[in-house]
């Protein structure tokens, strides 16, 4: 009989991934033996990475034949239908892990190689206040519409922290720095993953319906300024085309980039006091997004024009086919039964919070750009 594997939200990667393989070597009949003479860590998770390459394989092939379905759609949708659906053995879980936190970082970085300088700097103040103001206003309008909804100030900080700046990675981090209790964290990120993936699902329905009145360019600052994830972004900006993905992008991490400073204010805030502590006994370890090093390192390469055109091209397919793993990976770890759990103030919370950021921007584009 299989189990499924529970891993606590806030459990680092290297320990998520030591829990699954340890999961998997003692889940009866599925114990992963070695086979191919690769180290252990590596072997306990081929199973997750095979599984979400041959999503992306699929969806890849199945996703460039339909109108309103990009190949990183597909992918996730293949992903919820199997996590829903089926019990996922534990041997799978290193690898999808794997997929949906370094894989696609290391998409994420290779992204870059879409981007110039000269295309940053073409984004203009214009770009800047469309990807920061709504982010400030939002974190507001959560704290304020949290304490009316009578929602934890916990939550309703890491809920406002993953809605304006990145989602889960946000949402670790701040829950570290206050020492969040990990119910908080989970509810923050139930909330946002769902509401995130509802915003990425919808966008490109809408714009490929001609529902929006924009052009593609707004398009591509509106997901850039308002979706949650890093990934949702991508998905749902390149639904627009090429020009709105790499604008979505750009909108997108400059909004990561500012959780570096949200940082220090929040370490600050702490340590004298004017935030509390979540109530979580122990300190938990705080990650800084690297990927946005290497994001930055292939945007200067390319600005040089350090690669040949051929180069450019095969780069782009392979971090496409990258993104589309890690899209399975996330659809794998996709649980709806998880919002039973959330409670229906937080849920209201992030039902609020994603609507005001998702108008504010659209109105604020229509506006400026």
């Amino acid at each position: 009989m299989t189990t499924r594997l529970q891993v606590p939200a806030d459990m680092s990667e290297k320990n998520k991934i030591e829990a699954c393989e340890q999961a998997a070597e003692t889940n009866g009949g599925l114990a992963i033996k070695t086979r191919f003479f690769l180290p252990p860590h590596v072997e306990a998770m081929m199973p997750g990475l095979m599984l979400t390459a041959a999503i992306a394989a699929l969806a890849l092939h199945t996703g460039a034949k339909l109108t309103y379905v990009t190949p990183l759609i597909a992918s996730m949708g293949i992903g919820i239908l199997l996590r829903n659906a089926f019990i996922i053995p534990s041997a799978y879980k290193a690898g999808i892990f794997f997929s949906m936190r370094q894989v696609l970082r290391f998409a994420v970085a290779l992204l870059g190689i879409r981007i110039t300088f000269d295309k940053i700097i073409g984004l203009g103040w214009e770009g800047l206040i469309v990807a920061l103001a709504p982010l400030f206003l939002t974190f507001l309008f959560a704290v304020i519409i949290g304490k009316l909804l009578k929602v934890s100030p916990a939550s309703s900080l890491l809920i406002g922290t993953g809605t304006s700046i990145c989602g889960a990675s946000a949402i670790l981090t701040a829950g570290a720095i206050t020492r969040s209790k990990d119910e908080d964290i989970i509810v923050a990120i139930s909330s946002i993953t769902v509401f995130g993936t509802i915003s990425m699902l919808l966008y490109p329905f809408m714009f490929k319906a001609d529902m929006l009145p924009i052009t593609d360019i707004q398009y591509g600052y509106w997901t850039g300024a308002s979706i949650h994830e890093v990934a949702q972004v991508v998905t749902a900006a390149f639904g627009g085309g090429d020009k709105s993905g790499e604008i979505g992008i750009l909108v997108k991490l400059t909004r990561v980039a500012a959780l570096i400073p949200v940082t220090l204010i929040l370490s600050y805030l702490v340590n004298r006091g004017v935030i509390k502590h979540g109530g979580a006994e122990e300190e938990k370890s705080i990650t800084f997004p690297f990927f946005l090093l290497g994001f930055l390192g292939m945007v200067v390469l390319n600005s040089l024009q350090f690669f040949t055109p051929k180069a450019v091209h095969w780069i782009e397919f392979f971090d496409v086919f990258l993104l589309t793993m890690a899209m399975a990976g996330m659809g794998l770890e996709t649980d709806f039964r998880q919002l039973l759990k959330v409670g229906f103030r937080p849920l209201f919370l992030s039902i609020f919070t994603t609507g005001f950021i998702t108008v504010f921007s659209f109105l604020l584009i229509k506006w400026l750009i």
